[in-house]
This record gives C-alpha cells, sequence and structure tokens, in this order.
C-alpha cells in the first residue's frame, strides 16, 4: 500500500512546474497561494497517473522489466516503500519534459509571446491595452488621477498581476484644464532632437532614456491614442 507521505513529493514537482514552467508560470503568478496549492495538487494527481500508466504498459510490454529494474535499485539505501521508484520516476520525466519544453517554447516564441498568452488569458484591462501598444505599436494615452496627461507607446508586456506598475515611452505629455480639456506642453520629439542638437560629435551613441514608470492605481483613464480622431475632436 502506497504511503501517503510519498504524495508530497509529485506535489512539489507540480509547484515547481507551474514556478519555473514558461508555459504556466506567467498565468501562475497572479494566483492566491491557495489556489496555486490546488493548482499543485492537480498536477500532482496528472504526474501519479501518468506514472502508473507507463508502470502497466512497461510491464504488459515487457513482463520481466519492472522486477529487474527493482533488483538493480537495492543497493540505494531508501527504505523499501510501495511504489516508490513508480513515483520517483514519473516525477523525473515531468522535469525533464519541462525542460525541454522550455527550451523549445524559448527557441520556438519570444518571451514576449509567451507573456502576451497569459495577458490575453488573465490580464485585466488595462495589461491587455498595453500589450495591444506593444504589438500593434500603437500609441496610448494614459490620465492620471493628477490630472496629468501622458501619450507614447509601451515596449514592455506587463507580467500579469506581477507588479503594479507599468512602463510607458512617452511622445507628448500635458494636463487637462478644470474643464478636463487637454493642454499639450511637451514634445519629447523636440527635446530629444535638441539634446542631441547639444552634445558633442563624439557623444553621438548617447542613449537618452525617457521612460517613465507609473503606478496603476494612480491611472484614472487609459486608451488607444490616434492623432486622427483626436484632431477631429480639437479642430480649434
Amino acid at each position: 500500500m502506497m504511503p501517503y507521505n510519498l504524495l508530497l513529493l509529485p506535489v512539489i514537482v507540480g509547484y515547481f512546474i507551474l514556478i519555473y514552467s514558461h508555459y504556466f508560470k506567467y498565468n501562475t503568478q497572479r494566483l492566491t497561494q491557495n489556489r496555486i496549492l490546488f493548482e499543485s495538487v492537480s498536477v500532482a494527481l496528472l504526474i501519479i497517473v501518468f506514472g502508473f500508466l507507463l508502470r502497466t504498459v512497461v510491464e504488459l510490454i515487457f513482463p520481466e522489466l519492472t522486477a529487474f529494474l527493482v533488483k538493480q535499485l537495492e543497493f540505494v539505501p531508501i527504505k523499501k516503500v510501495d511504489y516508490f521508484w513508480t513515483i520517483f520516476f514519473s516525477c523525473t520525466i515531468a522535469l525533464i519534459a519541462v525542460y525541454v519544453t522550455n527550451i523549445y517554447l524559448l527557441w520556438r516564441f519570444k518571451e514576449f509571446q509567451l507573456i502576451g498568452w497569459a495577458v490575453d488569458k488573465n490580464g485585466d484591462e488595462l495589461e491587455k491595452l498595453f500589450k495591444r501598444s506593444v504589438v500593434e505599436a500603437s500609441f496610448i494615452q494614459v490620465t492620471l488621477k493628477n490630472d496629468k496627461v501622458y501619450i507614447g507607446y509601451s515596449e514592455i508586456i506587463p507580467i500579469p498581476q506581477k507588479t503594479n506598475y507599468l512602463i510607458l515611452t512617452p511622445i507628448l505629455s500635458g494636463y487637462r484644464d478644470d474643464r478636463k480639456q487637454l493642454h499639450i506642453t511637451t514634445d519629447y520629439f523636440k527635446v530629444v532632437e535638441e539634446f542631441l542638437e547639444k552634445l558633442d560629435s563624439d557623444e553621438k551613441s548617447v542613449t537618452l532614456n525617457t521612460d517613465i514608470i507609473i503606478k496603476q492605481d494612480e491611472i484614472l483613464t487609459a486608451c488607444i491614442y490616434e492623432q486622427e480622431i483626436f484632431n477631429k475632436f480639437n479642430q480649434h
């Protein structure tokens, strides 16, 4: 009979899979501790079922192989526990599968694509908006609670619920007055151009970083910014 403490091994492996697998970890990061524990147990059950199915198939095809392997492993100084090696090998195969799939995913896809899948599945509206800016190279208009307005684009897809901050590269900024009309006060293209003009010829390789970090709680509204639509609503 299999002791219940033997189930701790596949649960630990299940947690490892959820945290380190590139396919699961971006979704796992937004789950609560209780939900992660539940998911780890679910993965552990799948590992156990896979191990016993594999053992059954091996015993049907090679009837004497299981007894031979157990005899060869007698030198290992471990207390003989029923089905220990079945669980151990199924967990080992699961860990190898995670390592192989991680290599394949990073070879087949870019990391931002993997994060994008997680955003599509579990991201909130703001995270999906920033993901759209990255994928479609579209501009975003963000209005903060202090009436400060930034118009720009994002180069990084935010990992769902990993942090409460978002990174925006502004091209324009301004503020909203008491009537909530937008006033543009800073053109970052002109600022960058003036900065580069003041540099010496030997300093042309200097990188000017204008990225701003915005706390999500401070964002009042956010939307895709279209210059043509903005002009129609602000013809004056």
